[in-house]
């Protein structure tokens, strides 16, 4: 039979083992709420929202402020969501291509409605047809102080995105058919129509902001229209603040560290 003074002590010692042990899921619970609240402070945000504005016969943004709105609430979102880029073709090489690296993350391949290469140009005065082609009917540069733009001659045009999207938009001139569309996959297969301002053609902004996805490919399809493309932007995701970054970090050290005191008191033996 153990002395009174013994199991007194043995007691005292089951006590400081509940305490710490206490102690460290406190600890831990702390932890886990400081990474939830990390978590927690990337806004919940809806799926697929578009975003398209059309202009009957505009030969220059200048006459077609329903794209340049539509264009404008498009920037808004994809700031909210994160980081935009837009490619302008100024640096592309003119002529016909089969595959054209945009960025260092992005490909632009393509064929025309003959299965030919589409073209990068800074005219339209070559296309032999009748009448003959205008910026509303052929398309052109959108891009302040510059020349350059994707001309699809029908067809497609497919952006591929190595790093994956979660927002695309661009202006597309010269649209006069109806039934052509941006395609891609979120996850499930999604179709965006590209509005027709008119017989006439005009000008037209597409956009669509699908947050919290990864699209890894994108396809303008005109058919058999003549369109150009201009002023691509794309988002990609924010780069966490250091602050928040430095408080995760913290979060998950105390965590792991909670975590290890409970490991080390559940194997230490207890004095007798």
């Amino acid at each position: 039979m153990q002395p009174t003074w013994m199991l007194t002590k043995v007691d005292s010692e089951l006590n400081m083992t509940d305490m710490r042990a206490n102690k460290g899921t406190i600890s831990a619970a702390a932890a886990a709420a400081a990474v939830a609240l990390v978590l927690a402070a990337a806004p919940a945000h809806a799926a697929l929202i578009t975003f398209a504005g059309a202009d009957d016969g505009a030969g220059s943004l200048a006459t077609a402020p329903n794209s340049v709105a539509a264009a404008g609430n498009f920037d808004a979102a994809v700031a909210a969501l994160g980081i935009e880029r837009t490619i302008t073709f100024e640096s592309s090489p003119l002529g016909a291509f089969s595959s054209l690296a945009l960025a260092s993350n992005i490909t632009l391949t393509g064929a025309n409605v003959n299965n030919n290469a589409q073209s990068i140009v800074n005219t339209t005065a070559n296309i032999n047809i009748t009448p003959p082609c205008v910026n509303a009917t052929c398309g052109y540069n959108t891009t302040a102080g510059g020349s350059q733009f994707l001309l699809l001659f029908g067809g497609t045009a497919t952006f591929s995105f190595n790093g994956g999207t979660n927002a695309f938009g661009a202006y597309l001139t010269g649209v006069q058919n109806g039934g052509e569309t941006i395609t891609f996959s979120d996850g499930t297969s999604q179709s965006v129509d590209i509005p027709n301002p008119g017989f006439s053609g005009g000008t037209t902004f597409v956009g669509f902001t699908d947050a919290d996805k990864s699209i890894a490919s994108i396809t303008v399809n005109v058919n058999n229209d003549i369109v150009g493309v201009d002023d691509v932007r794309y988002g990609t995701d924010p780069v966490p603040e250091p602050a928040s970054l430095a408080l995760l970090g913290g979060a998950l050290a105390g965590l792991g560290l909670t975590r290890r005191r409970k490991h080390m008191l559940a194997l230490k033996p207890i004095q007798t």
